[in-house]
């Protein structure tokens, strides 16, 4: 882009949690600051404070609605005149669409997962009609996959006439050198075994539990679970009453590439997805995906080709593909390898941040 002045943009999120959402979103500020002001709106949390300084961030509530929020976040917009506002996930685009109601700023809404299916009828109502009433505020509503558009148009979501897909994207990152494993991980790891890892927060959309049941039915294969949250102590005691010798919580990981590199098959059992930052991880440095056949996971790999998919219901199957991996090098070295390639071709950074400078200078230059 090139512009005299830089554009201001306002990065709104709700959640202050360690998930694809934020990291999403610093993603996206990082890697456009030299074009643009980048300044956010987020509840605190110490682990984004070499993103966040007094004069870029807004301190708002975590997960709710509250009227000083709107007003602080009025007074932050008029104040650092900013250009254009995009807000990351439904709690952001609900502060987000009131202030814009007020300061007529272009509004950019990314999904980041639609949650229905965690929902009671009632709470999928309230939500559909919602965003009919309030989604006409949005200049670009974004996608991340197109499973997650597919799903929204069946859901009677409104979408109107500028919404678009922007898969997400991840570093290109070395290739993972499975003739001489190492371990980044301080000796956690039992490398006499096969490694299979998940990355996930510990809420209900990432169905930990058949993590377990599926360890349950692989006592000779280790698995690790880096993340928390809510369920975490809740997913340790059935840990515990299950008596299940193979399966490890690691806790929140800023590190998360030393696990990757030191496991050998990435699992994914969620219910749903947006498009998991985590998958696409594992897939930049080669590691074979065993992944639930759900929206947002079924866009990342090709089935029996970089990957292998299962049916939610079916966890026999998912222990199957694990297992063939486990016993089978070359397969995974082969899988690895098209899961590898295809995260370079389709899921880049490089491609995504191209893709959100385009739209924010389109937006910006309709003004």
């Amino acid at each position: 882009m090139d512009l005299k002045k830089k554009i201001n943009l306002l990065m709104i999120s709700s959640s202050s949690s360690l998930g694809g959402g934020t990291k999403h979103m610093f993603m996206l500020g990082e890697n456009l600051s030299s074009d643009y002001k980048i300044f956010y709106a987020i509840p605190n949390n110490k682990n984004f404070h070499k993103y966040l300084t007094q004069e870029n961030h807004l301190a708002i509530a975590e997960r709710k609605l509250e009227i000083r929020d709107i007003k602080n976040l009025r007074r932050f917009i008029r104040s650092n005149s900013i250009d254009i506002i995009h807000a990351h996930g439904k709690g952001a685009g609900v502060i987000a669409r009131i202030a814009c109601v007020f300061s007529k700023k272009p509004l950019i809404y990314t999904f980041h997962g639609i949650h229905l299916r965690c929902h009671n009828r009632l709470k999928n109502f309230i939500y559909i009609a919602y965003e009919y009433l309030f989604g006409w505020i949005d200049s670009n509503k974004i996608l991340v996959s197109k499973s997650e558009k597919l799903y929204a148009r069946r859901s009677n979501i409104f979408l109107g006439n500028n919404s678009i897909v922007i898969n997400n994207g991840v570093n290109e990152m070395p290739i993972k050198d499975s003739e001489n494993k190492k371990d980044f991980t301080n000796n956690v790891y039992n490398f006499s075994k096969i490694n299979v890892i998940s990355i996930c927060r510990f809420v209900v959309q990432k169905n930990i539990q058949d993590i377990l049941e599926i360890a349950c039915l692989l006592s000779d294969i280790n698995f690790y679970i880096v993340g928390n949250g809510p369920l975490f102590r809740e997913i340790n005691n059935l840990i515990f009453k299950k008596d299940l010798k193979n399966v490890f919580l690691l806790g929140e990981k800023n590190d998360i590439f030393n696990y990757l590199y030191s496991s050998d098959i990435y699992l994914s059992t969620s219910l749903y997805e947006g498009l998991p930052l985590s998958i696409l991880e594992a897939m930049s440095i080669g590691i074979p995906i065993v992944a639930s056949n759900v929206r947002g996971n079924c866009d990342t790999i090709v089935n029996n080709k970089s990957g292998f998919l299962y049916e939610i219901n079916n966890l026999n199957d998912a222990a199957y593909y694990i297992e063939k991996l486990a016993k089978n090098k070359k397969l995974r070295e082969k899988i690895g390898n098209s899961a590898f390639y295809r995260q370079r071709r389709i899921f880049s950074k490089a491609k995504m941040i191209r893709s959100y400078d385009y739209l924010y200078l389109q937006n910006f230059l309709k003004k």
